[in-house]
């Protein structure tokens, strides 16, 4: 049994959005065609691909597995079509598609894609910012490839790559006198628990101001409003901050995950290679 192509296109249009009309609009065709090609694409594999429900539509474990293949099978065939250009013969192709947490994604992952697309036209980026907690079912929904997270994962699915440790402490302002506030992202961010547990310190009752993420964390300390767990490679120019306890480092170890494939793209390899790079080179 083969896949006809057109069947696979209107799926992948259909997985961008999750909506039925923009990727009918995407496409050029009637949004009855596009239904009807998904219909015989399920028809063909005797599988469901998408359920809709209150939230709206979503993939099917089935169409999670065939969203990945469609990007892998993309990816490649720009990969070929580029190497077959004789003035180019070594450049890579394709889409990066990366989410990881705001301590890196600004700092560290965005100069390190920006360096591999400047030497490669037809490399596009898309990066994504968001909590930890969101970050793997990004990745399940495949609206990501890669996603740099800390070392709460380990599936046998998974790849994972260690990229380096953040060394994270315990920062004011250097004319803060008030009462000990420490300021996180939100209720779920549990960095400054786990550096006052590793100091032997008093984590019941104390009081959290929380700022959405970590350069929210930075505003917060240069504006007086509490102490802050912060990336020691984010704060290493800030003359106004300065470290309670330098002895007192909290190591967050930063991780690579991917989905385990049968082939790795020339693509997919430079910006292993990058990403390493660029990390060990910021969190020395």
């Amino acid at each position: 049994m083969t896949m006809t192509s057109s069947h696979l296109e209107a799926f992948f249009a259909v997985t961008q959005t999750l909506n039925f009309t923009k990727a009918a609009e995407k496409l050029h065709i009637t949004q009855s065609a596009l239904s009807q090609r998904i219909l015989n694409l399920e028809k063909d594999l005797e599988l469901t691909l998408f359920i809709r429900d209150r939230a709206g539509l979503r993939l099917t474990d089935a169409g999670t597995t065939l969203v990945r293949y469609c990007q892998l099978k993309n990816n490649l065939e720009l990969e070929v079509m580029t190497s077959l250009k004789p003035n180019d013969p070594k450049g890579v192709s394709g889409y990066i598609r990366i989410g990881g947490f705001s301590s890196v994604m600004p700092s560290i992952v965005v100069p390190a894609l920006a360096q591999l697309a400047s030497t490669n036209k037809n490399v596009n980026i898309q990066t994504t910012t968001k909590e930890m907690s969101e970050l793997l079912e990004l990745l399940k929904r495949a609206e990501i490839d890669f996603v740099i997270l800390d070392d709460r994962l380990e599936r046998d699915e998974l790849e994972r790559v260690l990229l380096g440790k953040e060394k994270n402490v315990l920062v004011q302002h250097k004319k803060y006198n008030g009462a000990d506030v420490y300021l996180d992202h939100d209720a779920n961010d549990d960095v400054t628990l786990k550096y006052l547990k590793q100091a032997k310190a008093k984590t019941k009752d104390i009081k959290r101001q929380y700022l959405d993420d970590i350069h929210g964390l930075i505003q917060g300390v240069d504006h007086r409003l509490g102490k802050a767990v912060l990336p020691m490679h984010l704060i290493k120019d800030r003359s106004n901050f300065e470290i309670i306890d330098k002895n007192q480092i909290l190591e967050i170890p930063v991780y690579l995950y991917y989905y385990r494939q049968p082939y790795y793209s020339k693509l997919h390899q430079q910006v292993l290679n990058t990403l390493k790079t660029t990390f060990e080179k910021y969190l020395a």
